[in-house]
Parts: structure tokens; C-alpha cells; sequence
């Protein structure tokens, strides 16, 4: 059972009976040693911003402890040491936090995943402190393939830890390391960049009072992070499947968009990702519940691709998945656990199949 970290201010760590000399091997954000995976910004050479959801950040250490350098106070996060998820990160104010103490005094890894998602707010991680005359390696872990995970709440993980289908969202509910999109990665030994909006439609978001909203998902996608207009680099990292799994919130009240309001919309934004990655396989999506209504105008702009623009690599895929009430819902009936690796289960042999990955 992993346990729940909260808030260890610094003036704690300098009056309990260690000394600050175990803690003074410091490294800052930019330092070599660390492994980001997601977008991120580097501010300076001390400090990076990051805010969307399944952002990573590893490294190698020497020691029995090791301290995070933090602001934040809106997100959580999971840490894991050797492979096993040891604590979840629960942020309070700028501080520093210890992730792990009592360790043996050897050669460890320490993953640390964004659970939240981006409208929780951005980060600032400005790196790492550990035990005196101990040393940072690289992690020298390398992955076969890149996936990016495009969407809304199903995507983002939102209240895959929740305990039934009525509980509202909570941050600690939700952890996008528990999405279907994660899972497939762990399972195609990929790594993953994730995208993901709660309520955000293609071109209506959730309850909007308009047909078309004024910030729908597209608006966002492009940046590094959402609350600031600096543009990601798409030349950075080049995926080699993007899974799209978004047009579900654009239907769900009215007034809903017209057909073509919508198929434009989307098609506008496959053929910005075709521009962006010129080679790599794009999975349209559409809802995993039999009420979606976007089904049919997905598969229309699949179809108008690769027929008139001969696109091979672009795929349409309906969830045709089982999710059983309440057993697999978690909170405002989004899918838990069980339901997340459901989806995950009918996915995964289409996308081998498809990517050819054996």
C-alpha cells in the first residue's frame, strides 16, 4: 500500500536532528542529469513550467533521501522509487518536499508523474536535493516508441480513483498515469506525451450556451502550457501514433454544434496534426458510451482524408467497449480503473496491429 505525502516545509527539515549537510547536494532543472518526458518550458537555468497532465521527470540518485524543489499547491503527483509507486505528492504551497527517507544507501530511481491535469494550475519544479557527497546519474532507460494521447476528461484521468459513480471531481481522484492512454504505453514499452482538457470539446466545450465555443480544445493544444501563449516546438519530439479521443463534450447539452460546424472543426485540427507529423499514424476516436452522437461525423472526416487527400495513416476507431454500471465508473460516471483498462484491452490490438508493433 503506498502512502500520501503532504506538505514538509523547509524550516521543519532544518530543526529536526539531521543535519542540513544531509541535504546539500542540490541540482537544479536544467542539470543533464534529468530526464523530462511532456512538454515543458525551461524559464532559466534553475527553474522549468510545466502543466499538462502525465508530465514526467526522473533521474538516478545516490543516498537514503531525496527532496523536491516545488511551487505549486494545485497539483499531485505519483513518485515511484525502484519501480514501485512509493508515495503521491500532495502539494500545498512553494516549498520543498522530501519524496523519500530510510532508504538504503545505494543507487536508486525515482519517477515522478503529474496526476492532475493542466487546468489545475502550472508548476515550477526547480530540482532536486539529496544526501551529502552523493551523486546524480541519468537514467539510462530508453523506450522503443513515442505515443501522444490527445482529449478531454477520459484522457486526462478524471476521477479514475473515485469510489463510485457520484462522487464529484476531486483532484485526488483524478491520475491520468491510470487512463487508458498510459496503460497502452506501459504496455507497447512507449513513452507518452498527454494532452488532455476536462470538458473540452473540438468545437463546444462541456454546458457552453454557445453552439461553438470561444476556447474550445484546439485554442489550448499548441502551447506549452495552457495559461500562457508560448508555443511547443513540434519539432522537439515526434510521435509515432497520436491517439485523438475528443467530440463527446461538444454533443452532450444543447445546443449542440451543426454537422458541419463540427466536421470542419475536426478536420481542421486532424490536418494541423498532419502538419505537424507528416508520417505518423493518427487514431480518431470517438465516445466509448452508445449516446455519443460523434461517432458518424468522425468517421466522415476519416473517410474525406484518406479518400480525397489519400492518407493511409489516419484511422477511425469506435469504442465499442462495455463499461458496466457502476463497477466500472468512477466519479460523474467517467471510467475507473476498470473501466480505463476496458478500454485500454480493445485498443491494444487494433494499435499493434495497425503500428505493426509485435
Amino acid at each position: 500500500m503506498f502512502k500520501r505525502i503532504y506538505l514538509l516545509p523547509l524550516i521543519a527539515m532544518l530543526l529536526n536532528s539531521c543535519s542540513l549537510f544531509e541535504f546539500d547536494v542540490e541540482i537544479d532543472a536544467n542539470n543533464p542529469f534529468i530526464k523530462y518526458t511532456g512538454r515543458i518550458e525551461f524559464l532559466d537555468s534553475a527553474n522549468v513550467k510545466l502543466s499538462w497532465s502525465g508530465v514526467s521527470i526522473e533521474t538516478l540518485f545516490e543516498g537514503t533521501t531525496i527532496s523536491i524543489k516545488l511551487v505549486d499547491g494545485n497539483n499531485d503527483y505519483n513518485v515511484f522509487i525502484d519501480d514501485k509507486l512509493d508515495t503521491v505528492l500532495v502539494t500545498k504551497k512553494d516549498t520543498v518536499y522530501t519524496l523519500a527517507k530510510n532508504l538504503t544507501d545505494t543507487l536508486h530511481h525515482i519517477l515522478i508523474t503529474k496526476r492532475t491535469e493542466a487546468s489545475l494550475g502550472e508548476v515550477i519544479f526547480s530540482g532536486f536535493i539529496i544526501n551529502h557527497d552523493k551523486n546524480f546519474y541519468y537514467p539510462d532507460k530508453i523506450k522503443k516508441r513515442n505515443i501522444e494521447f490527445i482529449g478531454d476528461s477520459f484522457v486526462a484521468g478524471f476521477g479514475v480513483e473515485g469510489l463510485s459513480p457520484e462522487c464529484l471531481f476531486e483532484r485526488e481522484t483524478e491520475n491520468n498515469y491510470l487512463a487508458f492512454g498510459p496503460i497502452l504505453a506501459r504496455r507497447f514499452n512507449a513513452e507518452y506525451f498527454v494532452e488532455a482538457i476536462s470538458g473540452s470539446g473540438i468545437i463546444r466545450n462541456f454546458g457552453d450556451s454557445l453552439s461553438a465555443s470561444l476556447y474550445p480544445f484546439p485554442y489550448y493544444y499548441d502551447r506549452i502550457n495552457i495559461f500562457d501563449t508560448t508555443k511547443w516546438d513540434f519539432s522537439n519530439w515526434i510521435p509515432d501514433a497520436v491517439i485523438i479521443r475528443i467530440g463527446n463534450n461538444d454533443f452532450w447539452s444543447k445546443p449542440y454544434p451543426t454537422r458541419s460546424q463540427f466536421e470542419k472543426a475536426y478536420k481542421e485540427f486532424i490536418l494541423m496534426l498532419r502538419m505537424k507529423y507528416a508520417n505518423t499514424n493518427l487514431f480518431c476516436l470517438s465516445g466509448a458510451e452508445e449516446q455519443d452522437p460523434d461517432s458518424e461525423y468522425i468517421n466522415n472526416v476519416v473517410d474525406d482524408l484518406r479518400i480525397n487527400n489519400r492518407d493511409k495513416n489516419i484511422h477511425f476507431v469506435k469504442l465499442d467497449v462495455k463499461l458496466n454500471r457502476p463497477d466500472d465508473f468512477g466519479c460523474q460516471y467517467h471510467p475507473n480503473i476498470n473501466g480505463q483498462k476496458k478500454i485500454a484491452d480493445f485498443l491494444e490490438p487494433i494499435i499493434r496491429e495497425k503500428m505493426n508493433w509485435k
